[in-house]
């Protein structure tokens, strides 16, 4: 099995500091996904740049089609399908855990609330309510996707997709001025909308796309000091204009310290990194369940921890690396009779 995942994922076509790039990300969004203890900060620095860093790789492995039935084929393989089996799979969880923290099942109307929302994109509403919430992020890829291909076709496309840039920057700007909306779709889509295209243009221009270990560990280490002052400007400031001004700096150095350390990482080729990486869909899918699992199944009632407990920043960092664990048979499953269940036909190329 690992011989033949690897034959298959360490061609031509892979980039290997993407793979680093994604395992790690995505692993991280794990205990940022955990309620921990945060102290004076009111986020931690890998929240803040994280969800931007995921869609910044996505972009950077955009790949146009030849077609447009093919491009939407690909969608509904790589996005919809995978949407919906995610929820339909977390849907027995979200029963069991409503029975352990309310003593009961649900009632007809509170027990479709969820259902409903999948379909309303994880909205809460009168009538829905999220279900695996993080999904989200299936969705607004596809909606940048599908903006990407829009773009790319009609005359002044790049100045186009510039102007939705700059007003997802103003939107994002706006909401956290007055929370005109909290639905996690649209948030995620105007802070992340940017960095998406970012990453696309860094992939035309050609830009990360040399690997030299010296430049890239300086780039590092400027980047790095850059991002963790940026961070703590922007999580201590009161001023609310400058707080968000500085957000973009903070986000961007972020993801430029994250990818010249992957990069610096180019030279050590794993197959155990590649399956994360192809199984990226399996933790979008399936942490929170795993997590919460672990919480109302063992510790619960073995340890008595409350349904609301807080978890120290070291505890959720320990249980994240036990979830990412779980998951590693899981994707290697996945990947051997399910590749669907990824977004996968039979390709395990880098893929947004």
């Amino acid at each position: 099995m690992e011989r033949l995942i690897m034959t298959a994922s360490l061609g031509d076509n892979r980039i290997n500091w993407i793979d680093w790039e994604k395992f790690i990300a995505i692993a991280l969004v794990i205990p940022c996904h955990i309620p921990q203890e945060r102290g004076a900060q009111p986020l931690t620095y890998f929240e803040v740049f994280l969800l931007q860093l995921i869609f910044f790789n996505s972009g950077y492995l955009k790949k146009f089609s030849y077609d447009w039935a093919t491009r939407l084929k690909k969608y509904w393989h790589g996005l919809i399908i995978p949407y919906f089996i995610y929820n339909t799979l977390f849907y027995p969880y979200w029963l069991a855990k409503f029975y352990l923290t309310n003593n009961g099942m649900p009632t007809i109307t509170e027990a479709i609330k969820p259902i409903v929302g999948v379909f309303f994109l994880q909205a809460e509403t009168n009538i829905s309510c999220g279900l695996n919430s993080v999904t989200y992020f299936l969705v607004i890829l596809l909606i940048l996707h599908l903006t990407l291909d829009i773009c790319h076709h009609i005359k002044y496309g790049k100045w186009i997709m510039i102007g939705v840039c700059i007003t997802g920057c103003l939107l994002y700007t706006f909401n956290k001025c007055n929370y005109f909306t909290r639905e996690l779709v649209f948030v995620g889509l105007f802070k992340s909308i940017p960095f998406y295209y970012l990453g696309f243009l860094c992939k035309q221009h050609h830009v990360f796309e040399k690997v030299d270990f010296n430049k890239d560990l300086y780039c590092f280490l400027i980047s790095l000091m850059f991002s963790i002052t940026s961070f703590y400007y922007h999580a201590t400031e009161s001023n609310f204009a400058l707080h968000m001004i500085s957000f973009w700096p903070t986000v961007l150095f972020g993801i430029l310290a994250f990818t010249f350390f992957c990069k610096l990482l180019d030279g050590i080729h794993s197959n155990i990194v590649v399956n994360y990486s192809n199984g990226t869909m399996a933790f979008i899918g399936l942490h929170w369940m795993i997590a919460g699992t672990i919480r109302y199944g063992i510790l619960r009632p073995l340890f008595h921890v409350p349904s609301d407990y807080v978890y120290s920043s070291a505890e959720a960092y320990l249980l994240a690396l036990v979830v990412t664990l779980i998951l590693y048979p899981i994707i290697l499953f996945f990947l051997k009779k399910c590749p669907w269940i990824l977004g996968k036909r039979t390709n395990f190329a880098n893929e947004a």
